[in-house]
């Protein structure tokens, strides 16, 4: 958890339960509202044409979404989207606020954050350049690292959401597993991938 649970409670933070596809945030709304997971999984995406999305980011328990707009004066551009049912703190702006003034200690938290996802979003950037093959492991690699589940060899994405991560076509992304599978890379086994 990046902010104790007992300490967002106190702040005057809510538990509010999402369904799957179902919005958190909205692009171009502004940002009213800290939101930390409690459980489950919410993409990060930009919806730039009907049923196109390219997924920026997958968050998982514990991790916070959209907190860069919390100290920004423009409309979120990105939308977060429950990939499965959540539970999800909900702090508003204001009380969030009156935390970070009693507790300076979490911005610390907070930045490591925010250089985390910059971190991201530049290696993703990087990925133009690449091949299908790099482009995937290169994710693989990534996800791996910053994997907290029980089972960190297992990628708890499917070959749609791998492909909106990577700028790929969901064919190509089929294609490239398969080969990294028999190149001996990775391992699916009852259609699931392990890296």
């Amino acid at each position: 958890m990046l902010i104790n649970e007992d300490l967002l409670m106190s702040s005057g933070a809510k538990i509010v339960n999402y369904t799957k596809n179902q919005f958190v945030f909205q692009e171009n709304t502004e940002a009213i509202s800290y939101f930390q997971l409690l459980t489950g999984r919410v993409k990060i995406v930009s919806q730039k044409k009907p049923g196109r999305e390219f997924i920026h980011h997958v968050s998982n328990q514990g991790d916070c979404l959209g907190e860069l707009f919390l100290f920004l004066k423009h409309q979120y551009s990105v939308s977060a989207i429950a990939m499965e049912d959540c539970r999800i703190f909900i702090l508003q702006k204001s009380d969030f606020d009156l935390m970070l003034k009693d507790y300076p200690t979490i911005l610390r938290d907070l930045y490591e954050s925010i250089a985390e996802s910059l971190h991201y979003t530049y290696m993703m950037r990087g990925f133009a350049l690449e091949n299908p093959a790099e482009k995937t492991i290169n994710l693989l690699r990534y996800l791996k690292v910053s994997n907290a589940s029980t089972n960190p060899d297992e990628v708890l994405l499917t070959r749609q959401e791998i492909a909106s991560l990577t700028g790929l076509r969901v064919e190509t992304v089929i294609r490239t597993i398969k080969q990294l599978e028999n190149e001996g890379l990775l391992v699916i086994t009852k259609g699931k991938i392990f890296y």
